[in-house]
């Protein structure tokens, strides 16, 4: 099965020039040590102190945890996290990529063959919006039923990750569906067919947004 992960880090306000410049350079290294643990597809994204990654890995329910190298700290900013089970060290750990809650994928990618042996890939897209603090619940809601009700219904690599109320969204072009469909876990067809409508409610929007891009705001790929 193809596991898909979703990482966010946030970069030091005065380094995202020296990010950006410090991730082409060290671009082999990195592809090369994502390939030694398994990631393939890897994308980076960034927009202004925002920086998002997606990845595909192949295997079972162990699915390796990544993280920038150490070196990078002095351009993201460090996320306490709790030690290994069994490290009695007092000294405070720290991770630099959050794993992002998966909260929307339109395809569920179990069949390998179909998934890589056709694929044909243009453009790779990432964006951002932020959710209104107080409709981050509906619109998990929202989205799960949407999942289920209506599995494989415009893009299969189309996801969306959270954390906290920023949202990360990814996927290929061109767009494509499964010839397979999976049954979703519900039977119901209660997603609203104003979609769009019902929610806009929902987005914080950004300040001096391009056009278009109020509420999903595009990223750029850096690699």
């Amino acid at each position: 099965m193809i596991h898909r992960l979703l990482f966010y880090s946030q970069l030091r306000k005065v380094m995202v020039s020296g990010f950006q410049q410090i991730v082409k350079e060290d671009a082999n290294a990195l592809r090369e040590e994502w390939a030694a643990i398994g990631l393939t597809n890897v994308s980076v994204f960034s927009c202004v102190q925002y920086v998002c990654v997606y990845a595909e890995v192949l295997g079972g329910p162990n699915v390796p945890v990544w993280d920038w190298p150490m070196s990078f700290d002095q351009y993201l900013e460090r996320w306490p996290t709790e030690p290994n089970d069994g490290d009695s060290s007092s000294e405070t750990l720290y991770r630099l990529a959050i794993p992002m809650i998966d909260v929307f994928h339109d395809g569920v990618l179990e069949d390998t063959d179909s998934w890589y042996g056709s694929r044909s890939v243009e453009k790779r897209v990432g964006s951002i919006a932020r959710l209104k603090p107080d409709m981050t619940s509906s619109y998990i809601y929202y989205h799960y039923q949407k999942q289920e009700e209506s599995p494989d219904s415009f893009n299969q690599t189309y996801m969306i990750g959270s954390f906290g109320r920023l949202l990360f969204s990814y996927h290929e072009l061109p767009a494509r569906v499964s010839t397979i469909k999976r049954q979703g876990l519900l039977t119901t067809k209660q997603s609203p067919d104003n979609w769009h409508e019902v929610m806009f409610p929902h987005f914080e929007p950004w300040e001096e947004a391009r056009e278009g891009q109020q509420l999903w705001r595009k990223m750029e790929r850096m690699m």
